[in-house]
């Protein structure tokens, strides 16, 4: 990749990296990586099942959810993008006139500048606050609810205490029968260091006490891709960041967002925007460590080729490196071409890759003798 942000990205990168040799990377995600041995492989497929089924049905889903929640004249908050959101949000502030609110921390939040539109609204955070934002991991369409694990029953607590309570949850984050409901909870429960001793499947019963928000934020645009929806999947366990060893190397920083690691590299390009974070999908070594630690078997590792196949058919890539790329495969999938001389090889790939790709890139030398006719000298030796 040729543009400026893929640049950016790289230099970013090196800066961390040439910063500070001994750094250590954030990756306080979850528990211990031992602890997805508590998914045994079946039930990681079937959890995989249950959440791909449900995705698969979204649209059903969100509408049969709908209904049920709203039967008795609640309202959602159906939010495009994080503006909307945080529109609604001010309204309800400035018409309760409230001064003080508690929320944990959650990468919903972060994506939807929660922290910063609080001090823009001078709002203070309280253990005993005005509005709660109380994080529920899931709904539940066939009966209308919201799955919210707890702990210690606090949750439960503030929902009961006569304050505003705010739910913010993703599009996709649906599960489609009460039936499924055991099997998801117990993954919670594997991929978790939070020690939640229960749930609460929650139904508002004051429609001017509970606000639920439903966010697209671009993830309608994930789930018109036909394979790389299974993406929105995932749980935010952060497993898949704690054995990647680019993400390891580099961090978060360089990202300039929530979504980091291998599944951001899989899903930015379409939560924001291509152009801007297409380079994000060639940030991968393909080692396949995330998919081994995903809770609910996500082929992290193919979807991120499965992207960047989708940006050269749509053109996402520049056209000089389109091309580039075409020249390059046909030369080297040629076994004429590549037994040809050393100096010819190496003349030939320098002008296929044109300096506008290389300008960030050193050419490796080549070998003088290509594997094919090292190993046909080889053979020829020990028959000898």
């Amino acid at each position: 990749m040729s543009d400026s942000a893929y640049f950016k990205f790289l230099q970013d990168s090196k800066s961390i990296i040439d910063g500070d040799k001994n750094k250590t990377v954030d990756t306080s995600f979850g528990g211990d990586i031992n602890d997805s041995e508590m998914l045994t492989t079946n039930k990681r497929k079937y959890l995989g099942f249950v959440m791909q089924k449900s995705l698969e049905e979204l649209d059903e889903n969100l509408l049969k959810f709908e209904n049920k929640y709203c039967r008795k004249g609640l309202k959602i908050n159906w939010a495009v993008d994080y503006n909307d959101l945080l529109s609604e949000l001010h309204s309800i502030i400035s018409k309760r006139k409230l001064k003080t609110a508690y929320y944990t921390k959650h990468y919903l939040y972060d994506e939807v500048g929660l922290e910063d539109f609080f001090k823009k609204e001078k709002i203070k955070y309280s253990e005993v606050a005005d509005i709660n934002f109380i994080e529920a991991q899931t709904l539940v369409a066939d009966t209308g609810n919201l799955f919210i694990l707890d702990k210690d029953m606090s949750n439960l607590k503030r929902l009961n205490n006569g304050a505003i309570n705010v739910f913010i949850i993703g599009v996709e984050q649906l599960i489609s029968s009460l039936g499924d409901v055991e099997t998801y909870y117990n993954a919670q429960l594997a991929i978790s260091q939070k020690g939640y001793n229960g749930y609460i499947l929650y139904h508002p019963v004051k429609k001017d006490n509970d606000y639920l928000f439903i966010v697209d934020n671009g993830r309608s645009n994930m789930i018109k891709m036909q394979r790389q929806r299974v993406a929105l999947n995932c749980l935010h366990c952060g497993r898949c960041a704690k054995v990647c060893p680019v993400y390891n190397t580099i961090g978060s920083e360089p990202y300039n967002n929530v979504f980091t690691g291998p599944i951001g590299n899989v899903v930015l390009p379409f939560f924001e925007d291509i152009e801007s974070y297409k380079h994000v999908s060639y940030a991968c070594l393909l080692c396949g460590n995330c998919e081994k630690v995903c809770p609910v078997s996500i082929p992290i590792k193919d979807l991120i080729i499965e992207n960047r196949i989708y940006f050269r058919k749509t053109k996402g890539v520049d056209i000089p490196m389109n091309s580039n790329y075409l020249a390059y495969k046909k030369f080297v999938t040629s076994r004429k071409k590549m037994n040809k001389s050393h100096l010819l090889r190496t003349l030939v790939l320098n002008k296929i890759l044109s300096k506008a790709f290389r300008k960030k890139r050193k050419m490796p030398p080549l070998e003088k003798h290509t594997f094919n006719k090292q190993y046909i000298q080889r053979m020829q030796n020990e028959n000898k």
